[in-house]
């Protein structure tokens, strides 16, 4: 993803700290970290762009365990949302934004598509309800939301705001719409940075820190939002723990300064640069930017535990 022209540099940190700090890491956890990034992205390029038959790859762990992709937006739901809603010229600017929203809400995008993408100036709720009544009919095990995102509190706010009775796909519509109402989108347009888009979606009873963040990361994939993910981040509990392993030493960084020091210093860092491995993408991409490493950082933990044998990532895999 391209900078674009409203992004504030280094958004919510100090650069200046970045020049003087000296932060020791530990080699150990970074050559894992190495490895993973090289393996990981290597089962993306044989799996989803030359469309090779399995196995993808020779880590055991990775041929055993699910782990998300290097790049956020290789991940088979944000590829939906970014072809689906951030992309499609059929959905207004608005629309995306509230859209984007409910995504994440839910995080699962076969259940988006039993209603599909909702015009929120002329929601029809009867046939919302129609359409996931017909469907539990032939499908009552069905699991309305991914378990990826943590939508506890949004699911919380719902039960609080239209009772705990009811479908609550339906009330995360509603909820969405009760944000919509609240003037969300102007607390959005009026914000002046990426920090300030994150804060203000802070403010709406629901968003966590981790949950307000990962809307930010979708509103940039659309066109005319005027942020990209490349200047803010703000690290999760998972990338928080990634963190920790690789830094022996912050020298007084907080893990968000962390982030953009391993941005900076990733060629210095890793000991190559990152060109060929993502050679596939357009020449803006070809390096690990603050979100992809905040992303990656939360899958780091997992794969050193099932490295070393003192945890297991949740969820196994059978796809390599």
């Amino acid at each position: 993803m391209k900078t674009k022209a409203d992004d504030v540099l280094y958004c919510g940190i100090f650069k200046e700290k970045l020049k003087s700090s000296n932060p020791v890491l530990n080699n150990e956890n970074l050559g894992y970290l190495k490895n993973w990034i090289v393996a990981r992205y290597n089962v993306h390029l044989k799996k989803d762009i030359m469309r090779l038959e399995k196995p993808w790859t020779e880590d055991e762990v990775l041929l055993n365990y699910r782990f998300c992709n290097v790049r956020r937006e290789h991940d088979r739901e944000s590829r939906w949302l970014i072809e689906n809603v951030c992309n499609s010229n059929m959905v207004s600017y608005n629309n995306k934004l509230l859209n984007c929203i409910l995504f994440r809400l839910i995080n699962k995008s076969e259940t988006i598509e039993l209603f599909g993408v909702l015009d929120f100036d002329n929601l029809d709720y009867d046939l919302i309800w129609e359409a996931l009544r017909e469907f539990e009919k032939n499908n009552p095990g069905y699991i309305y939301f991914s378990s990826a995102f943590f939508t506890s509190g949004p699911k919380v706010v719902c039960n609080k705001f239209f009772g705990k009775k009811g479908n609550m796909v339906v009330k995360m519509i509603k909820l969405v719409e009760k944000y919509y109402q609240e003037r969300i989108l102007d607390r959005i347009s009026e914000s002046e940075s990426q920090e300030a888009v994150y804060l203000a979606l802070r403010e709406f009873q629901g968003f966590g820190e981790f949950l307000a963040y990962q809307m930010f990361v979708d509103f940039s994939y659309i066109k005319e939002f005027p942020y990209s993910e490349n200047e803010f981040t703000v690290a999760g509990p998972g990338c928080k723990k990634g963190l920790n392993l690789i830094f022996n030493d912050f020298d007084g960084l907080n893990y968000e300064e962390a982030l953009f020091w391993l941005r900076d210093n990733q060629d210095e860092i890793f000991g190559f640069g990152f060109g060929s491995l993502f050679s596939d993408l357009d020449e803006c991409n070809r390096c690990l930017n603050v979100m992809s490493l905040e992303n990656c950082m939360c899958e780091l933990s997992k794969y050193i535990r099932a490295i070393k044998g003192t945890g297991r990532p949740r969820v196994r895999y059978s796809g390599c």
